[in-house]
């Protein structure tokens, strides 16, 4: 069924965070994997946090590649059972989740660094800012529900990056097939039309000009690890189709949504006003980066355009969340003041036209994403809270975090996370 703004109330992500006033659904969507290796590899066996890992580990037949081996034994797999368990996933989701990341996800993520031998892969994806080609995340749900685990990760061949696959080209298809066969409700109307849209390659028959300026990434998955099942999205960049056809990345956006079957003119209203809002002179500036969907139901599905500004005050986020005014209600309004005592905890910034501090970086600035269903009359602005570049430490993240559940009488699960994160950091 479709949903207008005012029946949901406006969510904020920020880098390992993800917030929505009322109710609070929050997030830890950054959770790059790398001091916590370390510390996982030299206590191997968490009696508890582990158990469900070690089962699935004893079931496993064999590993395709040592590098298979390495990102379920030693790096992600590992991870993300600590946050399976102390998420309060029951067994059985335990199970099964760990299971899917195990035979479907492990073998498509690439070379293993220690097997490299170098912290800087063949292959850097842009994922996370070290290449990681993997992101864990912790949704907190909304009201009393109870947290979500999800993660996103770029498939990744064992030859990308070198002279045989220099562009990534036959890990795709290969990881796609995979998805296939183990979510077979999977559905694929959009997935085909996006793919063939932007231009992504298909295997070694495509062509692949490297971008020496900027990342090559061209395909992201993720996975919602939810009560039910395994919600998997997809992640497409427009850059290889607007280099190719001398176009903005915004014009080759929504060119791609305007043509996705099920799209109309009378249920596109939502990605009209988002568009009017990109075209307006305040927001030129604006960077855009990707288009997400769900590999659901399209008329279900969301459509999700991922955007970055490089300004960082809290006026420019109210601008943002606003689309400049375009949007209006209560709930919205609440969120902002909301947001702002958070925007304070971490950042240390109070006044609302004062900048965060300036860093050089591909990804520095605020991210920031608008999402609809067809037939809605209203997109939904995220924010991504930028805690990786403008906050000191982990440690600083999860204080704030923790004074401002409390402050908000909402930490009920506080506590399960802390547990997960003096593990994994």
């Amino acid at each position: 069924m479709a949903q207008t703004l005012l029946d949901e109330s406006p969510e904020f992500q920020f880098g390992r965070y993800q917030f929505a006033s009322n109710g609070l659904s929050t997030s830890s969507a950054d959770l790059e994997p790398r001091e916590h290796d370390r510390r996982i590899t030299r206590y191997p066996y968490y009696p508890v946090e582990l158990s469900i890992w070690q089962r699935v580990n004893s079931e496993l037949d064999s590993f395709e590649s040592v590098h298979h081996r390495f990102w379920w034994s030693r790096h992600t797999g590992k991870a993300l059972a600590v946050l399976l368990y102390n998420a309060q996933y029951p067994a059985d989701l335990q199970y099964w989740n760990l299971k899917f990341f195990a035979e479907a996800v492990a073998p498509h993520l690439g070379v293993a660094p220690e097997i490299l031998g170098s912290d800087t892969p063949i292959w850097p994806s842009f994922m996370t800012d070290d290449g990681t080609p993997v992101e864990l995340s912790w949704d907190w749900g909304t009201k009393d529900a109870p947290p979500m685990v999800r993660y996103s990760v770029e498939p990744i061949g064992l030859h990308a990056g070198t002279s045989v696959d220099p562009g990534n080209l036959t890990a795709g298809p290969a990881f796609q097939e995979r998805l296939i066969r183990s979510l077979p409700t999977m559905r694929l109307e959009w997935f085909d039309h996006f793919k063939y849209f932007f231009n992504i390659p298909n295997g070694k028959e495509g062509e692949f000009h490297e971008d020496t300026r900027d990342h090559n990434s061209s395909i992201f998955y993720g996975f919602d690890c939810s009560e039910t099942e395994i919600t998997p999205k997809v992640y497409f960049f427009p850059k290889l189709r607007a280099k190719a056809s001398g176009q903005s990345n915004l014009d080759v956006l929504f060119q791609a949504m305007r043509t996705a079957p099920h799209v109309t003119d009378r249920n596109f209203e939502a990605g009209d006003i988002f568009h009017a809002f990109c075209s307006s002179v305040g927001s030129k500036s604006l960077e855009h980066e990707m288009l997400a969907i769900d590999l659901i139901d399209p008329l279900q599905s969301r459509l999700k355009i991922y955007f970055r500004s490089r300004e960082t005050t809290f006026q420019s986020v109210i601008n943002i969340m606003t689309l400049e005014g375009r949007i209006r209600n209560p709930k919205l309004y609440e969120g902002l003041v909301d947001l702002h005592r958070l925007w304070t905890a971490l950042f240390g910034v109070y006044a609302v036209d004062q900048p965060l501090r300036e860093v050089e970086h591909r990804t520095s600035g605020i991210l920031y994403n608008v999402e609809f269903r067809l037939g809605e009359a209203l997109p939904v602005a995220k924010i991504y809270l930028p805690v990786r570049h403008y906050c000191t430490s982990d440690e600083a993240v999860i204080r704030a975090l923790n004074d401002y559940f409390q402050g908000q009488q909402k930490g009920k699960y506080m506590p399960d996370y802390v547990r997960a994160m003096s593990t994994l950091l």
